[in-house]
């Protein structure tokens, strides 16, 4: 068993331990050693989406609109690496003089 299905069984059995109302959240959130509020979390996602809502979610990393190629990014790394005292402006025009387009900031 991995980890996260570990989390989603250990969420699990909190909540059919919450169903039988037989003890208090707190009390079972303090047996658990979880929060009220992840306890609260949890059960807003599980009412919208029954158990599956207790997996654990993974994020999406985010599109940068500025990222440059990977042949760029190690083109500008090598002249970094001969001249790691210049700064973003500098090596922008230094680039250019290379032929090589890049903005200051990492743009096109």
């Amino acid at each position: 068993m991995n980890e996260s299905n570990f989390i989603y069984h250990m969420r699990v059995k909190i909540f059919e331990e919450a169903d039988k109302r037989e003890t208090s959240i707190t009390s079972l959130c303090e047996k658990y050693h979880v929060s009220r509020k992840w306890f609260y979390k949890w059960k807003k996602r599980r009412d919208k989406e029954g158990n599956e809502g207790l997996k654990t979610k993974m994020r999406v990393c985010p599109k940068m609109p500025n990222k440059v190629s990977i042949e760029l990014e190690e083109k500008i790394l090598e002249f970094i690496k001969e001249y790691p005292t210049y700064g973003p402006v500098r090596i922008s025009a230094e680039l250019k003089r290379r032929s090589i387009v890049v903005g200051h900031t990492g743009d096109l």
